[in-house]
């Protein structure tokens, strides 16, 4: 599930892998995502998207992306709501899928040097999970009348008949759950959407036991010190009484969606990342919130230490 602020950036033809897990977090089937990115011919503020996706659910059609700067509208018919850009490399998006009746909270985010993108897409059918797929793309062609050729596929080996019972997906461990250190240099947003200054964050991981221990500091919103202790079960983890407290749902160990309460500045932080394949990065949105009410937004790409 592709795309970019700029027009240009996003012309041309994508391919995409991956990775579909049930509401659970369980394995269920590799994906292929093609996409035909073009300018509108009626409208020079609109692109069209032809598209399809084949996995443990399917879908072809076409859509219009309306442009309107730091926003976008989905203007259907395959595919209709309303998503924003952060920066020029990342954009987040609440919409729905009629032909296949499931809304999706959506988050795409560029990787250094341009070429390849991670995403995390998570379907539902009213508040009922049901899929959580999560991307990585490279770039086919942009801008370009020759379509290059597509780059190697990056599945997993297997189906789910072997991998569903296993919550690392295959890949021997939790990505997500290893020990070692996460840094990186996180943008940022207020509530208006005006761009704060960035800063630098850093998240301590380590693992003993099914017990994990969190250390994080930095970031635009909640930069002091804070450590929690968290349960796992390898698809969700949980953390008991603190100053940092709540939990996450996993998917094969390299993508999760969570929300968690930093006491001291009463604030309520919904995490989505997901993990390049390789280990190395990890593209992350966090959103805060004071109760309801969204106070902003930090977003970027860490990178894995593991000590």
């Amino acid at each position: 599930m592709t795309e970019s602020k700029g027009f240009c950036q996003a012309i041309g033809q994508w391919r995409g892998t991956a990775e579909v897990y049930d509401g659970q977090g369980c394995f269920l089937a590799n994906g292929v995502d093609q996409r035909h990115v073009r300018p509108d011919e009626d409208d020079d503020q609109r692109v069209r998207i032809d598209l399809s996706f084949t996995g443990p659910f399917k879908f072809a059609g076409h859509y219009y992306i309306d442009d309107r700067g730091n926003d976008r509208v989905y203007q259907g018919p395959i595919n209709v709501g309303f998503a924003e850009s952060l920066g020029d490399n990342g954009v987040t998006a609440d919409n729905y899928w009629a032909s296949v009746g499931l809304t999706q909270r959506f988050f795409l985010m560029v990787l250094p040097g341009g070429t390849k993108q991670l995403s995390l897409a998570l379907l539902d059918r009213g508040d009922r999970p049901v899929y959580a797929v999560v991307g990585e793309n490279d770039r086919v062609a942009a801008c370009a009348t020759e379509l290059a050729a597509p780059p190697a596929p990056s599945f997993l080996d297997g189906g789910a008949h072997d991998l569903g019972g296993d919550p690392a997906g295959g890949r021997g461990g939790i990505l997500l759950q290893r020990s070692g250190q996460w840094t990186g240099t996180l943008m940022a947003v207020d509530d208006a959407r005006v761009p704060l200054p960035s800063a630098d964050y850093q998240e301590d991981v380590s693992l003993s036991e099914g017990v994990i221990r969190v250390r994080q500091v930095g970031g635009s919103f909640a930069p002091e010190p804070a450590e929690t202790t968290l349960r796992t079960d390898g698809y969700a983890a949980w953390s008991h009484s603190g100053n940092l407290v709540g939990s996450y749902s996993l998917s094969g160990g390299r993508a999760m969606s969570g929300h968690f309460h930093r006491l001291r500045e009463e604030l309520r932080v919904w995490r989505r990342e997901v993990v390049a394949h390789d280990g190395s990065l990890k593209a992350v949105v966090h959103e805060w919130y004071r109760g309801g009410r969204r106070v902003g937004t930090q977003y970027g790409v860490l990178e894995f230490d593991p000590r």
